[in-house]
C-alpha cells in the first residue's frame, strides 16, 4: 500500500512544524541560558542510564521473540522497547536532578 500524497504531504508539514518549533526553544532556551553545564550533565547521565536499561530490555525482548514467534511481535517489541526507554529516561532524569 503505498502513501498518498496527502498524506506524505501532512508527514511533511507535521515535521516542519515540530522542527522549527524545537529550534525555535532551543534557541529561546541558549538565550536564557537554561542549559547549562548542570542540565548537560544531568540529561546525558540520564541517556547513559535509559539506554543501558533499553539494552538489557532489547535482549530479553529478543529472547521472548525466539520463543514466541508470531507476526504482530514485532510491532509490539519496537513500540514496548520505544515506551521503555522514554520512561527510563524521564524517570532517570527525574532522580538525578534531585540529586544534583
Amino acid at each position: 500500500m503505498l502513501p498518498s500524497l496527502s498524506g506524505l504531504s501532512g508527514f511533511f508539514v507535521g515535521f516542519g512544524t515540530v522542527l522549527v518549533i524545537a529550534l525555535y526553544l532551543r534557541r529561546k532556551g541558549k538565550k536564557e541560558r537554561r542549559f547549562d553545564e548542570r542540565y548537560e550533565k544531568i540529561h546525558a547521565k540520564a541517556r547513559t542510564i535509559s539506554w543501558g536499561i533499553t539494552v538489557i530490555v532489547l535482549a530479553l525482548m529478543w529472547l521472548g521473540a525466539l520463543l514466541y514467534e508470531g507476526t504482530e511481535l514485532a510491532f509490539v517489541l519496537l513500540a514496548t522497547v520505544y515506551a521503555i526507554m522514554l520512561l527510563s529516561y524521564g524517570i532517570a532524569s527525574l532522580v538525578l536532578e534531585k540529586r544534583e
